[in-house]
């Protein structure tokens, strides 16, 4: 048997509390319905099955709560992008001593945002909307082809100015080859642009070259923090 109750306000008949139904009983508030709580809306020891929060509305976590996952969590953090991670398939031989060299990173092993270009310019530019900070780093294996090398460097270029760098100094036990490792955490700009660059002072100012084939280990990337 079905019926229909109609009334413009439920108050309990004694106490305080009004029970709906019983254990197992299911309300149901059609589509298009609303159900307006402008109280307390009580829902400990109860099993949510589905839920949505519209568009443009609010979700607030009051202090000293608790959020417990303990299914999959999805849409929520980051993805650290744009990121980029950039190598070279060949080295630049014959370079001339003490002259600032741009690194031809040519290969690129991750660009999310396609926002690196190895083909003209060998830069990362921050694309529109992604201004922010950025974790930035480069490897530059610099060196010569005899046991000359006094001091070799590894530099991060912002809008085509030296912006960070590192230094190796071998001058005391010479050697002929070493990386130079340079990174640390850029506030970028859309439309900010990096480059990588190499630097050899050799004690005979003999040539230097940036090695970059497989055996090597030099490399030009980073990533926006979330």
């Amino acid at each position: 048997m079905s019926s229909e109750v109609k009334a413009n306000k439920l108050s309990p008949a004694t106490g305080t509390d009004v029970t709906l139904g019983d254990a197992s009983d299911t309300f149901t508030i059609p589509a298009s319905a609303t159900l307006d709580v402008n109280g307390t809306l009580d829902l400990a020891g109860s099993t949510m099955t589905g839920f949505t929060i519209p568009s443009g509305q609010t979700l607030t976590v009051a202090s000293g709560a608790t959020i417990t996952n303990s299914g999959t969590a999805t849409g929520f953090g980051g993805a650290n992008t744009p990121r980029w991670w950039a190598v070279m398939s060949a080295d630049q031989s014959g370079l001339s001593d003490s002259v600032i060299t741009k690194v031809e990173f040519d290969t690129e092993v991750v660009d999310s945002d396609g926002a690196y270009d190895s083909t003209t310019n060998y830069r990362f530019t921050v694309p529109v909307g992604a201004a922010g900070q950025y974790f930035v780093f480069a490897n530059i294996h610099v060196g010569t082809a005899q046991s000359k090398f006094w001091y070799g460097q590894g530099r991060v270029y912002l809008n085509g100015s030296n912006y960070m760098f590192s230094q190796l100094n071998m001058k005391a036990s010479y050697g002929s080859n070493n990386v130079s490792s340079v990174s640390g955490v850029l506030d970028l700009s859309e439309g900010d642009y990096l480059e990588a660059y190499g630097w050899v002072d050799a004690s005979d100012s003999t040539n230097y070259d940036i090695y970059g084939t497989t055996a090597r280990n030099s490399g030009f990337g980073g990533f926006k923090l979330i």
